[in-house]
């Protein structure tokens, strides 16, 4: 049994090896451009090192098969501790590592749609000079209604929805801390499904996914992705539960997860349990299934044109908002620096997690390829591997691999496989006790560190935005790298000071702002904070200071007197 550990751990080794070169490889030829630098700037200053750490690891480290210690026994019977672990860290994190700050577009947009659906609207009217000046403040991730005549996310509502009914209770920064409570939960009870005469199983399972930093510092932010993770795994927990009410309410489950933010994410993770029922010859559940989800994703696909027309508009000529569209024009974006970029993305998933899950997971599927559950675990890993390199292998931010984080519960449950499957060797305690201590209070508060040391610049310099006594603050976008996330304002424009991007604001328009408003200017002295935690190459400011210079020359104009 030690000697398949052994040769387990060369052949995680080299495959890592591997990857490392074609990371390095790619860092090297690959042409300048801003996305790729700030993929390798993460993997050089977050991921390599740990990559090495596992590396040696696994080649040097696994001699011999790791044993359950009497510690995690007693574990066992307070499992429900750890979902309470999760839940403070993660709100914890969000207020004081990440200051309650949502870095991204993709979480102020959350934020965004909360705003309109506390209202019951699906959209908000922009005022007639903002519709010509649209761009000015920041449309990335908006429906291009025809003339920007309102305001209309880019995303499914669910997520947003969640964040306003939890915030019409308690602090909506508990959302995404809640959800990664809730995940823990129904992996524990998918374990004990399982493996209920194996506690250690259960055990190592959970605390996979308690030891997986990429959990922990997504569950503090405000990223829609641990809704998909803790709705996962809810659903597999019901579909595995079975009967009527079992399969009823993973249908309802399955409902609220496809529409929760984007439309694919959760229908990767059911298609090979589909499979599964298929292989098992299942027909009648396999086809209610069938219909059911075909109705849940035209619904959602639907559901971009449905609230377009609710808010009173229609797609800009030559624009496009259906789904359709949108996977046709990232499919005619593949190249062959999507594999390079898949590459430092899987490094990244990699050494965001426990330091243990990979040789586990290696492990389980060789031990239980034979197990119609656990291939359906294996192939809900590689199928969102395959369509994001396909689709959008450039992820952007992102604390480990954010496109991977719904089916992270697989790969510890594949994990708990591997365990069970080592049950009966002989193996020393002390390999499991060292990984859970390197990984709890080495690992995982330093990834927090470096998740929190790139978040706290943005937030310091939003703050003094905020302070800023003006209308108006026009902001050198192009300054600081993602200077374009700073830009967010409330659906109607009821925040001071409203934020304008310089790249997208013409004379005209600035010239008209500053006769009616008091305006602040926002450029590279400002900017600084986020320039020293991410050195991005400069950009030309020419149309920043160009706005600067004319909105002077209007006050001063403004201030002489008549003759």
């Amino acid at each position: 049994m030690n000697d398949r550990m052994t040769r387990d751990g060369k052949a995680i080794f080299y495959v890592l090896g591997i990857l490392m070169l074609l990371a390095f490889a790619g860092i090297l030829i690959d042409p300048v451009q801003d996305k790729r630098q700030f993929a390798a700037f993460l993997f050089v200053r977050q991921d390599a090192l740990f990559i090495l750490i596992l590396m040696l690891l696994v080649r040097f480290g696994l001699g011999t098969a790791p044993a359950m210690p009497r510690w995690a026994d007693k574990l066992g019977r307070f499992w429900w501790s750890i979902p309470v672990f999760l839940l403070l860290i993660c709100w914890i994190g969000h207020r004081l590592a990440f200051d309650g700050y949502a870095l991204t577009r993709d979480e102020q947009m959350a934020l965004f749609d909360g705003f309109i659906y506390r209202y019951a609207r699906l959209g908000w009217p922009l005022p007639v000079f903002w519709q010509d000046n649209a761009l000015a403040l920041n449309q990335q991730f908006i429906l291009p209604i025809a003339g920007h005549r309102a305001w209309l996310s880019d995303y499914l509502p669910v997520h947003a929805l969640a964040r306003t009914l939890v915030g019409m209770v308690v602090d909506p920064g508990l959302t995404n801390p809640l959800l990664t409570a809730i995940g823990a939960i129904a992996l524990w009870r998918i374990a004990r499904r399982l493996w209920p005469h194996d506690g250690g199983a259960q055990v190592a399972t959970l605390l996979l996914y308690a030891g997986s930093s990429q959990i922990v510092v997504m569950g503090m932010s405000s990223y829609a992705m641990p809704g998909y993770l803790a709705l996962n795994l809810v659903w597999l927990a019901l579909f595995l539960r079975g009967g009527a009410s079992g399969h009823g309410f993973a249908v309802c489950v399955g409902l609220i997860a496809t529409g929760w933010h984007q439309p694919i994410f959760h229908p990767l993770f059911v298609l090979p349990f589909f499979a599964m029922l298929a292989w098992q010859r299942r027909w009648r559940l396999l086809c209610l299934y069938g219909l059911i989800y075909a109705g849940i994703g035209l619904a959602w696909l639907a559901w971009p044109h449905f609230a377009a027309n609710a808010a009173g508009g229609a797609a800009m000529q030559g624009g496009q908002i259906g789904y359709g569209a949108r996977i046709t024009m990232l499919l005619s974006g593949f190249d062959g620096i999507s594999l390079w970029l898949m590459s430092l993305n899987l490094l990244r998933f990699v050494a965001w997690q426990h330091l243990l899950l990979v040789p586990l997971v290696v492990t389980g599927v060789r031990f239980a390829w034979r197990d119609p559950l656990a291939l359906s675990l294996l192939a809900g890993l590689i199928l969102p591997v395959a369509a994001a390199t396909l689709l959008l292998a450039y992820q952007g931010h992102g604390w480990g691999y954010r496109y991977l984080h719904g089916i992270i519960g697989n790969a510890c449950l594949l994990g708990g496989y591997g365990w069970s499957a080592l049950r009966r060797r002989v193996g020393t305690p002390a390999l499991w006790t060292a990984a859970n201590i390197a990984t709890f209070l080495g690992v995982v508060p330093v990834h927090i560190a470096l998740a929190a040391s790139i978040v706290r610049p943005y937030a310091t310099v939003s703050r003094a935005i905020d302070r800023t006594n003006s209308d108006m603050v026009v902001i050198d976008d192009l300054a600081a790298a993602f200077g374009g996330d700073l830009v967010s304002n409330r659906p109607d424009l009821g925040n001071r000071p409203v934020r304008l991007m310089a790249s997208q604001l013409d004379d005209h328009a600035m010239m008209a702002l500053c006769r009616m408003h008091s305006v602040a200017f926002i450029g590279e002295e400002q900017l600084a904070p986020i320039q020293r935690v991410i050195p991005a190459e400069e950009t030309s400011t020419d149309r920043f200071r160009r706005l600067e210079k004319l909105c002077a020359s209007v006050r001063r104009a403004a201030r002489q007197p008549l003759a």
